[in-house]
């Protein structure tokens, strides 16, 4: 078997993977954990968000407003690229506007 060192697309591919599992079943208890997760990690192309929890697309916007990361969201069939996120304190109104379909 080839080393993932050697296929960093494919850890990259399969990382993004564990990371929108996981986003189904975070909650208020083990957020800080998942956002230690996303800083951790890199990925590019959309993620996709459909079915995660709210504290999971929480722990998203957070991560990406504090690393100025320009990400491609996926919910549904829904697409969204936020240029700049929100100060800090509408992260959680711009969450929950996501995942409601007030875009």
């Amino acid at each position: 078997m080839i080393s993932d060192s050697l296929h960093p697309e494919t850890a990259n591919d399969d990382s993004k993977v564990r990371i929108e599992s996981l986003g189904r079943v975070v909650n208020e208890q083990n957020r800080d954990q998942f956002e230690r997760i996303l800083r951790e990690r890199t990925w590019s192309g959309a993620i996709d968000i459909t079915n995660w929890t709210l504290d999971a697309v929480k722990a998203l916007v957070i991560v990406c407003a504090d690393k100025n990361l320009s990400t491609t969201i996926k919910h549904g069939s829904r697409y969204f690229m936020p240029i700049r996120f929100p100060k800090r304190r509408m992260l959680e109104s711009f969450a929950e506007a996501i995942i409601e379909g007030k875009f």
